[in-house]
């Protein structure tokens, strides 16, 4: 890498007189003097003319070069599918960048992001990631990689690139062919120097972001394109356009300079870029064609081919009929991105269309302005649940050997170990990664909870929580009544374990018209102890091992089983005056006769929750089951929090717990099942098991 360092830094210093010229030039308005070569000028030019002015030269006025049509948007906008935030969790390196389809199946990111077949198959791809016309997150579909049909690579020192053959989808619904790509040439009519670039990048893993405008292409290697911009440094990997949408560069270094000065002489501060010309690459894999097998040989060529790119526009997804669950091979996903740019300066102007434009204007000093534009009528889309800035300030502690997970002896004189997983899941068990402690085990350890995660459902088996009474209640009593805080808009993968075996936004952003990302163990309950503590506990249970999908009415409607802890503490432990502590486990419960699915992934109709605590004679616990099966009809049709509806009954039952084991393989042990209320109440019998639908919080018997 010292090398490749080395060879950008003097290929810069070699092009800084030439970039000079051209600023000079286009500054005073000589913006097609800017191109040393007659005959490239004047293919460009000419290509430029029948995309302005189709009727011929008479028909125009002004700086061609300036010039942009409507289309630029609408082309703009589809092009941009194609383009993919790349992570990479190789055996010793995690990468982040950017990449983009080129026809066929194929994906094309730098070498030093994906420097070889290892990396290769430790990677994934995700599209879509980044906000629509109403600021939510859009739909993502994931993709991984297989290096095994196709991999092609050339190091970064030479001409940097790799191309691979798109794998399996891992996550999302849309197919590649709905996504387009970006053809490939080695026309020399596809750029002149002086004109501006248009770069769509993920720069520090964010959502999807393009830098129009203020990106000057000032030098030319035979190799390489030299372009400087005052916008966000962009992500390897990331394509580099014309205004046409013709793909002439692959992105691959960028590092600050301060070349350009403001009309009082003072430096202005941007990113010297370069970028890998794609017609050198384009010729570097025309050669290699020769040297693959039929397959690889047969992509290769289908992806050279100069088609235009092509898309289809999808509408929301649907849910199918029950059905088994899907098995997935594993893959491993980043955790954490490595910074790769900077946050926009003060001036600036961002506009969303679907993709976010950043153009500069005016002096660096003036003031930012913030503009969104909706150029979509808002009542065609399906608009989502609006979500609070306050979560912003959750800091994860990425230290997780700090965290002691859920104490088995929390309740004095009880041992409540985890509950045991039959022979089945024992099988669907998702492992922690290799090194991890007790990996085999699956206990992932937080702050005063842990949980185990099912690597088929990609979702938690249980979770299980200890609550501390009197902490908990102060937090509670703040607002007299059993209410969530607004969720936040940042959620966490865990490192360890495989972000395959986990569900991640991608779905949750792909269903949120009808899923909220809704807490097993809620926000609030392992919230105590002393300040660090509760902090790290609340961030904890934004991780998306703890999460799980919630139809939006379900996850804000159920407010039984959301204050089902609290009326245990008031009613049964403090009113006992016994340790005031509880334990609480739950999770869902799936049933293959009866659960939808959202693409691949099985929906659960159910969920339970068991709490256990000191009563004034002895243990106590009540088990319920929750059904949110009813409610999947709805889709989510308006913005901000669902309006009450009488008629929105979620049904809760307070039932054996022998039945909730029986429904979800887990074994919770004697002294729970020994500790049922249920059982000691003259409770009718249903159908031989103990099931009462509740409708009030009495009803739950916290004696």
């Amino acid at each position: 890498m010292a090398d490749f360092t080395t060879a950008v830094r003097e290929r810069f210093k070699a092009t800084s007189k030439d970039r000079a010229a051209v600023r000079r030039l286009v500054a005073a308005g000589r913006r097609v003097d800017a191109e040393p070569s007659i005959d490239r000028s004047r293919a460009f030019v000419r290509r430029r003319m029948r995309r302005v002015a189709p009727r011929g030269p008479e028909a125009f006025t002004g700086d061609m070069m300036e010039a942009l049509g409507t289309n630029f948007l609408s082309e703009g906008a589809q092009i941009r599918r194609a383009v993919g935030y790349v992570e990479v969790n190789a055996p010793r390196r995690s990468v982040t960048g950017s990449g983009f389809l080129i026809g066929a199946g194929l994906f094309i990111t730098n070498c030093h992001v994906i420097e070889d077949a290892a990396a290769a198959r430790g990677t994934q791809v995700i599209f879509d990631k980044e906000i629509d016309e109403l600021g939510r997150p859009r739909a993502t579909t994931t993709f991984l990689l297989d290096p095994d049909r196709l991999l092609l690579l050339s190091p970064p020192e030479e001409l940097d690139y790799a191309v691979v053959a798109l794998g399996q989808r891992s996550n999302g619904m849309a197919m590649p062919e709905e996504l387009g790509f970006c053809a490939l040439s080695d026309s020399p009519d596809r750029h002149a120097l002086g004109i501006n670039v248009n770069i769509i990048q993920h720069p520090r893993g964010w959502s999807k972001m393009a830098a129009l405008r203020k990106n000057l292409l000032v030098a030319r290697t035979d190799t390489t394109l030299h372009y400087e911009t005052d916008t966000d440094q962009g992500s390897s990997g990331a394509p580099v356009f014309n205004d046409d949408w013709d793909v002439i560069a692959l992105h691959h270094w960028g590092e600050p300079f301060l070349a350009v000065e403001d009309d009082n002489g003072r430096p202005i501060g941007g990113s010297l870029n370069e970028g890998v010309r794609i017609s050198a690459i384009y010729r570097d894999l025309e050669a290699r064609l020769t040297k693959l097998d039929a397959e690889g040989g047969k992509l290769l060529a289908q992806a050279l081919d100069k088609g235009k790119p092509q898309t289809a526009l999808t509408g929301a997804r649907r849910l199918t009929p029950p059905r088994p669950a899907v098995h997935r091979e594993e893959a491993h996903s980043l955790i954490g991105a490595k910074p790769m740019s900077t946050p926009s300066e003060p001036g600036t102007i961002r506009i969303t269309l679907p993709l976010e434009i950043t153009i500069r204007i005016g002096d660096s000093a003036a003031p930012a302005l913030q503009a969104p534009a909706v150029l979509v009528a808002p009542q065609a889309l399906a608009p989502a649940r609006s979500l609070t800035r306050a979560a912003e300030a959750l800091r994860r502690d990425n230290d997780y050997a700090n965290r002691e997970g859920y104490d088995a002896d929390f309740i004095a004189g009880h041992a409540l170990p985890l509950p045991k997983l039959n022979a089945r899941l024992k099988k669907q068990l998702a492992p922690l990664r290799d090194g991890e402690p007790d990996a085999k085990d699956g206990e992932l350890k937080y702050v005063h909870f842990s949980v185990k995660v099912n690597k088929i459902r990609q979702m938690a088996i249980f979770t299980a929580t200890n609550i501390d009474g009197e902490t908990y209640l102060a937090v509670n009593r703040k607002t007299g009544a059993v209410e969530e805080a607004a969720e936040g808009d940042i959620w966490f993968n865990d490192p360890r374990v495989s972000g395959s075996f986990v569900l991640g936004q991608p779905f949750y952003g792909e269903w949120s018209h009808l899923f909220d990302r809704g807490h097993l163990t809620r926000r609030s309950d392992p919230t105590w102890g002393d300040a660090e503590d509760a902090e790290r506990a609340n961030a904890d249970t934004f991780h998306f091992t703890n999460c799980s999908p919630q139809h939006f009415r379900f996850n804000q409607a159920a407010r039984f089983w959301q204050g089902a802890e609290r009326y245990v503490l008031e009613n049964g432990v403090l009113a006992a005056g016994q340790g005031k502590r509880i334990s609480v486990f739950q999770g869902p419960i799936f049933d293959d006769r009866i659960d939808l699915s959202a693409g691949e992934v099985q929906i659960p109709s159910c969920f339970f929750k068991i709490v256990a605590w000191e009563g004034a004679d002895g243990l106590k616990s009540v088990g319920l089951v929750v059904d949110q099966k009813n409610l999947l009809a709805e889709e989510r049709r308006f913005i901000g929090t669902p309006n009450d509806l009488p008629s929105v009954d979620v049904a809760q039952w307070r039932v054996n717990i022998g039945t909730i084991e029986k429904r979800t393989g887990l074994d919770f042990g004697d002294a729970i099942r020994d500790a049922d209320t249920i059982r000691t109440n003259g409770q009718p019998l249903v159908g031989g098991e103990a099931q009462i639908l509740v409708r009030d919080f009495a009803d739950l018997l916290p004696v």
